[in-house]
């Protein structure tokens, strides 16, 4: 049989359970927040992206007189969006990983390695879409005072 684990620590104060509960519950839906995030922010960049090619499509945005490597520059926030949106995919697929399910410090170890990975690649779609919607702007700016 194993061993039960008795950790050391403080008596309990007044609040100590509820905290306790509401940690578990952090835990508990964590990923989930990351995933919904990461659907959000999907659905962002997707509005982004059509407004965006609305603009150069359907009006004479980018003027005719341009050389050609200047008119492939406003291309470049699409392409930084569409890195965006991969890294926001990345969070949303799933990875085949083996788990022990009687090993409750391996299953606690993997969980915070997905946790941590899947909060990375969110993070990195956001600086991207960021990044992305400031060179939108640059460009607005650029061709405005032309």
């Amino acid at each position: 049989m194993a061993e039960e684990k008795i950790y050391d620590s403080a008596p309990l104060q007044p609040y100590d359970n509820f905290w306790l509960e509401q940690g578990k519950k952090m835990i508990e839906g964590s990923l989930d927040a990351i995933w919904e995030a990461a659907k959000a922010l999907i659905t962002g960049l997707e509005l982004l992206q059509a407004v965006y090619l609305g603009i150069l499509g359907f009006s004479n945005f980018i003027p005719e007189k341009l050389p050609l490597p200047h008119k492939s520059l406003f291309i470049v926030p699409l392409l930084v969006w569409l890195i965006a949106l991969y890294f926001s995919l990345e969070v949303m697929m799933t990875k085949r990983r083996e788990i022990n399910p009687y090993a409750p410090e391996e299953i606690a170890q993997k969980a915070e390695e997905i946790l941590q990975e899947k909060q990375r690649q969110l993070q990195i779609a956001f600086w991207l879409l960021a990044v992305g919607l400031m060179l939108a702007m640059l460009l607005f700016a650029l061709r405005l005072k032309m």
